[in-house]
């Protein structure tokens, strides 16, 4: 269950201690709540795994945000759709990704089916959100998606997510209501998944 002191984690200024308390209580959080995600992405039929993000990359700065991702591919998820619960200082999100390394190589399989997501898109409850990095807490409404699209096509670094933001004092962290929330979510996002991934 996540709790309002996990956020804390994000206050810790160097690289070392931030990524020890990422470790010793969100990653072990991120795996607890894995199960229950994993068995509504099965009704898929597809076989899903969990990656807990591992932050190899950092060697000065301490990361902004963690994450765990949900793909069909056991090896990575960056190169697919996928599924992204996380946590920021202010908020933790879960997101449908379709990210910049999908880029170049499915720009032109991917994009016809971003478009066609529109309708679906804009059927979603008033409070999901847009993203156009999931490496910056920044979002916008449900309303730009097509603009968010044309820009995932014409800029390198762009990405699409859509999903929910829950921030930091909302009634639900801390409760079981969140673990209810974050699972209608992933299965209001499971037809936009089905859609991308249509062959």
């Amino acid at each position: 269950m996540f709790t309002d002191s996990d956020f804390e984690v994000f206050a810790e200024p160097t690289l070392p201690g931030r990524m020890a308390q990422i470790r010793s209580e969100l990653d072990p959080k991120f795996e607890q709540v894995a199960p229950a995600l994993l068995a509504i992405l099965a009704e898929t039929g597809e076989t899903w795994y969990a990656h807990v993000a591992q932050h190899r990359m950092r060697t000065t700065n301490p990361p902004e945000n963690t994450w765990i991702a949900f793909s069909t591919n056991k090896r990575g998820y960056k190169m697919l759709p996928h599924f992204e619960l996380g946590l920021w200082a202010d908020r933790l999100y879960l997101y449908l990704a379709v990210e910049s390394n999908m880029k170049p190589r499915q720009t032109a399989t991917i994009m016809p089916k971003l478009v066609d997501l529109t309708p679906l898109v804009a059927q979603l409850p008033a409070d999901f959100v847009l993203s156009g990095n999931h490496m910056e807490p920044e979002v916008q409404p449900l309303a730009t998606y097509p603009e968010l699209v044309t820009r995932f096509q014409k800029v390198k670094a762009s990405e699409v997510l859509v999903g929910i933001d829950i921030h930091r004092g909302d009634p639900r962290v801390g409760t079981p209501s969140l673990n209810d929330t974050l699972q209608t979510t992933l299965k209001r996002l499971l037809p936009l998944y089905e859609q991308l991934t249509m062959k």
